[in-house]
């Protein structure tokens, strides 16, 4: 059986020497893959992260980095078409949005008298031409959109995998983070989601639930419970 595992998260240039990223370490993604490394069944694990994440300890695991949405998007395009991936387990922390210009309050002042289209004024003004920007240049506008979802591609590029999707909320109660985690299971044609709140997470605490469409679930409390219980669930249901 083989496995994919994303983990850590991703960063989006602003310019050669700074990037937007998040809080992803990837630490619960490497955690998933040794424990899944430790099932006979598991042949090989393909591991992408992002450069800076925890990397697996076990032998099994290919490690495929990777630094932006984009380089995710080609890795995991370039992955299952060349390997048989028996399930997928998508825990990295994907941007949503990356930078499409960055213009000056001064640059955009003198585009708006041209025209009034504000998208079009940041997008003439653009003032990335390679190299870093300058850090005199007072305040810059950075002008994002959003990235490409990544979650979907599994299931439309590997329509057989068992796909384990992530669902990260914050202050929520129970009831809306299930609600949240079903929505995104039903859209993307999960099998199981993990759920959890950022507010009950607090180094290897982490309190998680993994649910199926019908909202059945197992309940874990730390980094180490969710990642045997995902190696298992993947084992007894890939076999069945």
């Amino acid at each position: 059986m083989n496995v994919l595992v994303t983990a850590g998260g991703t960063c989006e240039p602003i310019d050669d020497a700074r990037c937007i990223s998040n809080t992803g370490t990837g630490r619960l993604g490497s955690l998933i893959a040794d424990a899944l490394a430790e099932k006979p069944e598991i042949d090989s694990i393909f591991y992408i992260c992002a450069t800076s994440a925890c990397r697996p300890a076990t032998d099994k695991a290919t490690v495929i980095p990777i630094f932006s949405v984009g380089d995710l998007e080609k890795a995991v395009r370039d992955l299952l078409r060349n390997e048989r991936i028996d399930a997928v387990v998508h825990s990295m922390a994907v941007s949503d949005y990356r930078v499409r210009s960055v213009s000056t309050v001064e640059q955009l002042q003198n585009a708006l008298t041209t025209t009034n289209d504000i998208y079009q004024a940041l997008d003439r003004t653009d003032i990335r031409s390679g190299g870093k920007l300058s850090s005199q240049m007072g305040s810059p506008l950075l002008l994002l959109e959003q990235t490409p979802k990544i979650l979907p591609l599994f299931r439309q590029l590997a329509p057989e995998t068992f796909l384990i999707g992530f669902k990260l909320l914050s202050g929520v109660t129970r009831e809306r983070l299930f609600e949240v985690a079903k929505a995104l299971l039903v859209k993307n044609g999960c099998n199981l989601v993990l759920a959890n709140d950022i507010t009950q997470i607090s180094g290897d605490a982490h309190k998680a639930y993994l649910l199926n469409g019908d909202l059945e679930f197992e309940e874990f409390d730390t980094k180490q419970e969710i990642a045997q219980g995902i190696a298992a669930r993947i084992v007894r249901e890939v076999k069945a």
